[in-house]
This record gives structure tokens, C-alpha cells and sequence, in this order.
């Protein structure tokens, strides 16, 4: 959440639209209530009232992002089966950062599909799909909004035949992902890559485990 707050940020510098704010104003709302959660041995009660936040958070987040994209895309809201351009490139995107994640969390001898958060489906690696609510903001959301602001994949490379987007423009989602992810960044006066950081926080996770060590999630301020 702190992730979506710092995007929508960054994405308004230049625009300055009112609305980001108020919906910014929404998602430390729901920040806060996580924060305030006191542990129980209700688990079941703690994680729908976490998922419960999130799920709100999202909501603000995506009808942010909404405002800060050309109409034309015809994006609405944040969907698992698009039929939008955006949606479209997050999927693929989510794709490409879900397998580096499940890579790191294999390198550190922990089960992908054994999760904690989202563990409701089967056949789903969902420790992934835990690890990588710390880094879709970052790595995917802001490079594939950045190539639709700058109409360097436009509405005319959607693939209607298959419902996909064409292949030219699927290697340039991917290229500009494994550029986000490869390069250096300061983080904490130290200079990592995003894969360094991934692999960070998934050993981390394995020490929370382990030693019951606490675990911190990942957060950027631009």
C-alpha cells in the first residue's frame, strides 16, 4: 500500500491532479487500520480483515491510475480477465516478475505454493503471489503505464484474435521489465538491483520462518 501511494505520487508530479491526492488520503487510511490490527490466535479473522484493506487499498490505487492514463485506453479497473490495453500489459507484466519471484523462492529452499495470505486457490504458487504485492508497483505498474503515457504501445497492438497483445510489442513489455529489474538503485544507502532485493526479502521471509525473525516488507520512496 505504501508502494501505491509513492506510484500515484511519482505519476502526478507533473499533472497535479486533485483527485490523486484524496485518493491517496484513502489508501494510509486503510494503512493505518493494518497498522492498529492486534494478533490473535484468530488467523482466518486477522487475514480477511487484511485482505479486507488491501482490497480497499487497490480499489483507490486503480481508480488513481485511471486518471493518470489517456481515456482512450479504455481501462475501468484493475481486472484478472482484461479487455483492455493496460490490464492486458499488467498480466504480462505480473507474469514476468512472478517468475523471477518463484526462482528466488525455490534459491532459498521454500515451497511457492505454500503461502500465507493467498493460499485460497489451487494449483496457484501462492508464496509468490505474497512476495510480489512488495514489487508490482515498482517494476511493473510504472513501466508499463510510462510505455502508454509515451504511446510507445497504443490501443492498435492489441491482438484481437487471440485477445492478447502482438508479439513485437510483448518482447518490448518484457525488455523494459528485465530493465527495471536488472539495473542498480539505492536502497538504504546500499546499491542493489531489484533481483538483489527480491532475493533479500524472500531469505528474510525464510528467516521469519525459521527463527521468527521479524519480516519487513519491501517499500521505495521516489
Amino acid at each position: 500500500m505504501i508502494n501505491q501511494k509513492s506510484t500515484l505520487t511519482t505519476l502526478n508530479k507533473r499533472k497535479k491532479i486533485v483527485e490523486i491526492n484524496i485518493l491517496k488520503n484513502k489508501i494510509s487510511n486503510e494503512i493505518k487500520d493494518i497498522d492498529s490490527l492486534k494478533i490473535t490466535n484468530n488467523y482466518e479473522s486477522i487475514k480477511m480483515r487484511i485482505m479486507g484493506c488491501e482490497g480497499k487499498a487497490s480499489y483507490e490505487y486503480w481508480s488513481g491510475i485511471k486518471l493518470l492514463i489517456p481515456p482512450d485506453i479504455g481501462f475501468e479497473q484493475r481486472i484478472q480477465k482484461p479487455t483492455d490495453l493496460l490490464n492486458y500489459m499488467l498480466n504480462y507484466g505480473y507474469a514476468i516478475l512472478a517468475s523471477e519471484i518463484t526462482k528466488s523462492i525455490l534459491l532459498n529452499g521454500l515451497d511457492p505454493y505454500c503461502g500465507f495470505l493467498h493460499f485460497d486457490r489451487d494449483n496457484r504458487t501462492s508464496l509468490t503471489y505474497d512476495l510480489i504485492e512488495n514489487f508490482r508497483q515498482q517494476i511493473v505498474d510504472k513501466t508499463v503505464i510510462n510505455l502508454i503515457n509515451k504511446k510507445q504501445i497504443t490501443v492498435n497492438d492489441l491482438d484481437k484474435r487471440n485477445y492478447s497483445i502482438k508479439l513485437d510489442k510483448r518482447k518490448v513489455i518484457a525488455s523494459k521489465i528485465l530493465d527495471k529489474i536488472n539495473p542498480t538503485i539505492t536502497y538504504y544507502g546500499e546499491k542493489l538491483t531489484y533481483k538483489d532485493i527480491i532475493h533479500r526479502q524472500t531469505f528474510n521471509l525464510k528467516k521469519t520462518i525459521f527463527d521468527e525473525e521479524e519480516f519487513l516488507g519491501f517499500s521505495l520512496h521516489w
